[in-house]
């Protein structure tokens, strides 16, 4: 097994290349349908802050008033996989505000632009464990969708018994999804 990251240009982690075999995703990306998924964990999401943002001492924060919030977003070219982590069927009809854009893929150019107070981002819940900086706070956001990871495949890899052993591990490492 040889682990490596993906760019957030690219949401199928190689998968719709043909460069990856099997990938560890966040639940929905594009190309989702022509591939094999399993639910692994469903988490909530929170958003990432700066410190000195006046919404940054409250215990939850609802989406609503985030609406007006400038947001840090993946490019464009990401499509509505781009959308679904702004939330944007979540809002309405009101209208995303961008401040920044996130264009190298990179978990650290987002982190700085929302560290810049550049725009603030909706993340999962786990972002905070791994993504902690003393200038960011993540708030826990009640009114939109929680994340999904998933271990997902292509059908050409239904007989590769390597493959499916790996898919097999994974489920077997989580506890039953609801």
């Amino acid at each position: 097994v040889e682990m490596r990251a993906a760019p957030w240009t690219d949401p199928t982690a190689g998968l719709a290349s043909g460069d990856t075999d099997v990938a560890l995703l966040r639940l929905p990306f594009p190309g989702q349908d022509s591939l094999r998924t399993e639910v692994l964990l469903t988490e909530p999401r929170c958003v990432a802050l700066p410190v000195t943002h006046p919404l940054a001492g409250r215990d939850h924060i609802s989406f609503r008033d985030l609406w007006d919030e400038p947001f840090v977003a993946a490019p464009a070219e990401t499509g509505w996989w781009r959308d679904w982590w702004l939330a944007a069927d979540e809002r309405e009809g009101h209208t995303v505000h961008i401040g920044a854009v996130a264009d190298s893929g990179q978990p650290d150019d987002w982190l700085t632009a929302i560290a810049n107070g550049y725009g603030i981002a909706l993340a999962p819940e786990s972002a905070a464990r791994y993504y902690g900086r003393p200038e960011i706070t993540y708030r826990p956001v009640t009114g939109v969708s929680p994340s999904q990871v998933g271990v997902a495949w292509s059908p050409t890899a239904d007989a590769n018994p390597v493959i499916q052993d790996f898919i097999r591990c994974c489920l077997d490492a989580m506890p039953p999804h609801p």
